[in-house]
């Protein structure tokens, strides 16, 4: 059976001498793996179509459960300048490792497809000098997305304010709401009031305009701080991409 779509790769992954398994976010079905022929061999267009986050229209040949055979792909957009880029690929690739983990395949969601399309033009657009707020901006509206934000908008159980964050219950809760058996010492983070504004207009504003916000270096890195502690208690484990050294001082 032959399907057309578009896709965006996320990842590819050797297999045999000269072939790939490629991984994709698809404009209709979601996540999936397809399998090139022989790209490796020659350096031609079609092995170039399969670089990370190309976005390509696609042809596949067989069924999506049995590892469908990419028989064209045509590039749409490279997306080389941020592939060029040290800190923009590593931390797209953070982007596309949570993405991954965090979200089944197969399951379609055209919204998440324009959205990821959008930051990579964000990205890739943007001025060197409000990159770290803008790649902050992208995990969190990424995380929005789909679904695994951590709350920080008023205790997660009664809408009280509070600055204190739980890993372990992904919200913020206030001194009342956290008492109880076996939560005393449970581990917390103390945010600022500016880190949770900055933080809320990350998941409101559009992705293209984000550029207007200019928190300060500290707003940075206590955010980076607690996105990096949720999703460690999200997957059990740190992010392999986090072993890149990226991000402010």
């Amino acid at each position: 059976m032959l399907t057309r779509t578009e896709g965006i790769v996320l990842n590819s992954r050797k297999y045999g001498d000269a072939d790939l398994i490629v991984t994709y976010l698809t404009s209709d079905k979601g996540i999936l793996n397809a399998f090139a022929k022989s790209p490796r061999k020659t350096k031609s267009r079609f092995g170039s179509s399969l670089e990370p986050l190309t976005h390509a229209r696609l042809s596949l040949w067989g069924k999506e459960q049995s590892l469908p055979r990419i028989t064209q792909s045509d590039i749409i957009e490279p997306f080389h300048r941020i592939r060029e880029n040290y800190h923009d690929i590593v931390h797209v690739s953070m982007l596309i490792e949570m993405l991954i983990a965090l979200l089944p395949a197969g399951i379609p969601n055209s919204r998440l497809f324009t959205f990821l399309l959008n930051i990579l033009h964000t990205v890739q657009t943007g001025e060197e000098g409000s990159k770290e707020a803008l790649h902050l901006i992208t995990r969190i509206r990424l995380l929005a997305t789909i679904g695994y934000a951590p709350r920080l908008k008023g205790c997660g159980r009664c809408g009280k304010e509070s600055l204190d964050f739980y890993p372990d219950s992904g919200t913020t809760l206030c001194s009342r709401c956290v008492t109880g058996p076996g939560s005393a010492g449970k581990p917390f983070m103390r945010l600022s009031n500016r880190a949770i504004h900055f933080y809320m207009h990350s998941i409101e504003w559009p992705i293209h305009i984000s550029n207007r916000l200019k928190p300060a270096t500290e707003t940075i890195r206590e955010l980076s701080a607690l996105l990096d502690r949720h999703l460690t208690f999200l997957l059990s484990r740190k992010l392999h991409t986090s072993k890149f050294p990226v991000g402010v001082k």
